[in-house]
């Protein structure tokens, strides 16, 4: 692993770092295990509900080729996977129903809280770490019918192209003075062709966020400046929140699957107070630390009954908020609105 001063000294010059050989082979057993449990039982749930038809034949593969077979299968709906993401919907202007679902498992958990990750991050952040719930399983499916150019998430699902983008942009101002590290934990091994993340080394230092939507010279700045960050199984890479990233799409045969954690001091103010942060680690009393991941459970269940009572739709900062707004508006001036089954749209 590299050494702790140096992995600093590379992120506060380069806006990123990344750090070899934190985790092993056996740190993921858990996780794995986890969410093969996790996609079993969701797959039932969506027969159930008729939203998925066939595949029971997979249910035995590790969870990244039973995922992938899954997708595979006629009429699968990718928005599916938001239901294996480890927050609720976060995109502005969603409304939370009931029935939501995030997954909060104690495997997860134990990878947020692992001591090794946090020795790396409190070089950044200190000794008293809270966790963002700002947080997400990433599950890049391979890209259906081969090569396909770099561009913007559809929607809530998981497996597109990350556009070009800075977390600082998904911050509300009132934490823009947060000290907020991602931690990107990849579950394998990662390189160009599986869909790698992309930064763009010493933007950070610029105080001025990038411009919202993203015209085509900022687009071709970022492109020519771009640095493949390849890794392996075990590697960490830590993102500064003004550090410009994103990832083309997935161009092998197999998942890229991945965790990102987004870890700052717990004295500061969280990035997204409505959901739940976790203490990750507390040297003054460790006893504020959460180990319990039915606590950690109860809190998001709180968290999505507010939302549900309040009738609120989730809020954001006011730049990304207009953004996803114009596309709304978007599809509703190409024509894509609810209708009536066998309705002509003429009035009575």
């Amino acid at each position: 692993m590299s050494t702790l001063n140096s992995v600093a000294q590379d992120f506060h010059r380069d806006g990123y770092a990344v750090v070899r050989d934190v985790l092993r082979e056996e740190d993921f057993t858990d996780v794995r295990a986890e969410y093969a449990e996790l996609l079993a039982a969701r797959a039932q749930q969506w027969r159930a509900a008729g939203a998925l038809t066939g595949g029971e034949d997979l249910a035995e593969l590790p969870f990244d080729q039973h995922l992938v077979g899954l997708t595979a299968l006629p009429g699968f709906d990718p928005g599916l996977l938001s239901e294996l993401d480890i927050t609720l919907p976060h995109m502005p202007f969603t409304s939370i129903r009931p029935n939501s679902k995030v997954h909060t498992g104690p495997a997860v958990l134990a990878l947020l809280r692992h001591p090794r990750v946090l020795d790396v991050v409190s070089t950044l952040v200190g000794d008293e770490i809270s966790a963002s719930p700002n947080q997400h399983v990433r599950l890049k499916l391979p890209a259906p019918g081969g090569p396909g150019k770099f561009g913007a998430r559809r929607g809530e699902t998981l497996h597109a192209p990350t556009m070009w983008h800075q977390d600082a942009m998904t911050q509300i101002p009132q934490s823009d003075a947060t000290t907020l590290v991602t931690c990107w934990i990849p579950l394998m091994d990662v390189d160009e062709e599986h869909g790698c993340l992309l930064v763009v080394p010493r933007r950070h230092e610029r105080e001025q966020l990038l411009p919202w939507p993203m015209d085509a010279d900022t687009v071709a700045d970022l492109e020519a400046n771009a640095v493949p960050l390849p890794v392996n199984r075990g590697d960490l890479v830590l993102i500064h929140k003004r550090t410009p990233h994103g990832s083309t799409v997935n161009r092998a045969d197999r998942l890229r699957w991945s965790f990102d954690f987004r870890y700052h001091p717990s004295a500061e103010p969280s990035d997204r107070p409505w959901f739940p942060s976790v203490v990750a680690k507390s040297v003054k009393d460790p006893d504020l630390a959460t180990t319990d991941a039915q606590r950690w459970r109860a809190d998001w269940d709180r968290a999505r009954d507010m939302f549900v009572e309040s009738g609120q739709m989730v809020p954001g900062r006011r730049e990304f908020a207009q953004l996803v707004a114009e596309s709304l508006i978007s599809r509703w001036e190409s024509g894509d609105v609810p209708a009536l089954s066998g309705s002509d749209g003429a009035g009575a």
